[in-house]
């Protein structure tokens, strides 16, 4: 709402005309009715028919004003020339010349006043429009604010919680095929990244295959020489309209996310046109990132148990490949240890077998019963909970057993934190000496 305070009232121009003409007139006949004997007040001290066109000086400004006293002045000579007013009266032309700069000065005063007041109106309503406007905005971030807040109440946005979820809802999967487990995936996508628009296609040689096997909202047609998917084939990673990778042109996606193993193949890709705006901030769309790279080394392999023997080494090996990738490109924290029985007892035995049993949620073992060793890849873990982990197997071992893990001979033989180089890995992911 514009405000109009001190905006002058606009008259009609007939108005005006008519108001200057009234004034002008009485002016120029009341002094003739009421004091014909001396009507210019040339003997009173104050020539009263000026206040008529100082009047309009000050109400109209100083065109009118000059016009109104001119044609006072001219109706008094004419007067004087007539035989209606008495033979002694007389015209001072010194006080008319006075009144008339008087009513000049007056007229101009009324024009600078009235641009005065017409410009800080103006600034008074560019300033409420900002207001205005500013005031919508607060309120709709506000209230976007506050829903995000309750949104987030309900359901922290947390990478250990997103992966476990993907492990636990694929994994789960009679088929772990991208077109039967499509529905799966696209659900926790629009729960974890707040995705409004959103389609999953599959991915062949490089290309998007239509139609989509799965959508939320109303999708268009996949665009192939979009700078976003050119982008997302070209970095084989999640690209956003954030990302400085996309170099041409304007997208129409927001988000495009490839459904990729730790190999590098692409075997999926989930195009986002539309998504809640919180979403586009940098740990939404790492979240996102590592959750996809998850999801395509569950459709690679068909193994999904977290306690591994030695036979199944070769999916740990990826698995700790994929943990050292997440380390390198998102700084995700990672740890890598191996638990190693020096004398094999039934305690140190019992000991280890617990320790498979105790397993933390998304840390995954590779276990060989016959040597007692067992190797242990920690995601998501940083110095400090390594540290506890280790401290509680302690604690574990002196409850259980009465004996600490060195009375027991078992040896936390390394502690590696990822990343380290791609060469190293295979050597240190072993069960043997």
């Amino acid at each position: 709402m514009k405000t109009h305070f001190f905006r002058p009232r606009e008259v009609p121009e007939l108005q005006t005309w008519a108001e200057v003409i009234i004034f002008t007139t009485l002016a120029l006949g009341l002094p003739v009715l009421f004091n014909a004997e001396d009507p210019f007040w040339t003997q009173g001290g104050f020539s009263w028919p000026v206040l008529g066109p100082l009047l309009v000086a000050l109400r109209y400004g100083f065109s009118k004003g000059f016009i109104s006293i001119l044609t006072l002045l001219v109706g008094q000579l004419l007067l004087l020339q007539s035989d209606i007013l008495a033979p002694q009266s007389e015209f001072n032309i010194n006080a008319m010349i006075g009144y008339t700069i008087v009513i000049m000065i007056a007229g101009e005063f009324r024009d600078v006043w009235e641009r005065t007041n017409q410009q800080q109106t103006i600034q008074l309503e560019y300033v409420s429009d900002r207001l205005e406007k500013f005031t919508r905005q607060y309120h709709l971030i506000s209230s976007s604010h506050d829903r995000i807040e309750q949104m987030l109440a309900g359901h922290t946005l947390s990478l250990r919680e997103s992966l476990q979820a993907v492990r636990a809802s694929i994994g789960q999967l009679k088929e772990r095929r991208l077109d039967s487990a499509a529905q799966v995936i696209i659900n926790l996508f629009v729960e974890y990244g707040a995705l409004e628009k959103a389609g999953l296609y599959k991915v062949e040689n490089n290309n998007i295959v239509e139609p989509p096997l799965d959508v939320i909202g109303k999708m268009t047609s996949p665009i192939t020489s979009d700078p976003l998917i050119l982008a997302m084939f070209e970095e084989k990673e999640l690209v956003s309209v954030k990302s400085s990778k996309v170099y041409l042109g304007s997208s129409k996606y927001h988000i495009a996310i490839p459904l990729i193993d730790v190999n590098d193949t692409i075997y999926g890709a989930i195009l986002v046109e539309k998504v809640q705006f919180f979403a586009l901030k940098e740990n939404t769309l790492t979240l996102l990132a590592v959750m996809a790279g998850h999801v395509g080394d569950l459709l690679r392999h068909e193994i999904t148990n977290p306690i591994m023997t030695s036979e199944e080494s070769p999916y740990f090996v990826r698995q700790v490949k994929r943990a050292n990738k997440e380390a390198k490109r998102y700084k995700i924290p990672a740890h890598l240890l191996k638990v190693k029985t020096l004398n094999i007892t039934n305690e140190s035995r019992r000991l280890m077998e617990y320790l498979t049993e105790a397993r933390r949620g998304l840390d995954i073992y590779l276990y060989d019963d016959e040597k007692q060793t067992l190797l242990i890849l920690m995601p998501l873990t940083d110095e400090l909970e390594k540290d506890g982990f280790i401290t509680r197997i302690n604690g574990w071992s002196k409850e259980r057993t009465g004996k600490n893990l060195a009375e027991l001979d078992i040896v936390i033989e390394q502690q590696i934190a990822l990343p380290i180089s791609k060469d190293a890995i295979k050597p240190l992911v072993t069960l043997h000496d």
